[in-house]
């Protein structure tokens, strides 16, 4: 995956990526409580480039350390950016453990859908100890309806360990302890921009597998890039 987040970081601005976010927090954004805003699975995150002048600590947690550096590049190069209250943590979660900071706002954006149910139940009873009263907590994760999910398949969650329902997202934020205040059931193709950003990564993924057989890299691009639903839920829970 290198290399599609080095294509992503020089083909996309972040203009680019602001354009194309879908930020529900904003409408909340008066409610927030003081207290810092951290993305965990953060990659080149649009969520918090749209906060990068805030006066907030921001906290930006990866464990590849490509894509913190793709981050910090992307907040340098704007002159509205108050870069003394960001940082930057190269960070195995939940394994390694959270800072002990006040939350104002808890982002998991495609990150709980490379756990299994139960992990994600654990991870938040882990939030859960980490939040305050009123922090707002953003879910992004693949549903059920996901163009790679098939359950017959017996290898259908080697890489994606779980597909979600609300049900399942309102199981690791209970609702004893969190409100849902909004819910998204997201269902749309890629765009073209996505679709040539796929297909350049594609040819710089087979050129560095060394595959050079004509027939087979026609069938590899056209398994691929053939018509995909990309199907999300998005969740914003408040801690009660």
């Amino acid at each position: 995956m290198k290399l599609y987040w080095e294509l992503v970081f020089k083909r996309q601005t972040n203009n680019e990526l602001l354009r194309e976010l879908n930020n529900p927090i904003r409408q909340y954004e008066k409610e927030m409580i003081d207290g810092a805003i951290v993305d965990i699975g953060c990659g080149q995150s649009p969520f918090l480039l749209d906060f990068l002048s805030t006066d907030r600590e921001i906290i930006a947690i990866d464990n590849e350390q490509i894509q913190l550096d793709f981050l910090k590049k992307r907040v340098e190069s704007e002159k509205l950016a108050t870069l003394k209250n960001w940082s930057y943590l190269n960070l195995n979660f939940p394994k390694d453990d959270l800072p002990d900071v006040k939350y104002s706002l808890i982002i998991f954006s495609n990150l709980l859908h490379f756990f299994t149910l139960k992990e994600c139940v654990e991870i938040g009873k882990l939030i859960a100890k980490k939040s305050n009263t009123g922090t707002l907590l953003y879910d992004g994760v693949h549903s059920v309806k996901f163009y790679a999910n098939n359950p017959s398949n017996s290898n259908n969650n080697d890489y994606f360990k779980h597909y979600f329902t609300i049900r399942d997202l309102d199981k690791v934020f209970p609702g004893h302890l969190f409100q849902r205040i909004y819910y998204a059931d997201i269902d749309k193709s890629d765009s073209q921009s996505e679709r040539g950003l796929a297909e350049e990564w594609l040819d710089k993924d087979i050129e560095a597998d060394g595959i050079t057989d004509s027939r087979q890299i026609d069938l590899i691009k056209k398994d691929y890039l053939k018509n995909k639903r990309q199907s999300d839920i998005i969740a914003v829970y408040r801690k009660k």
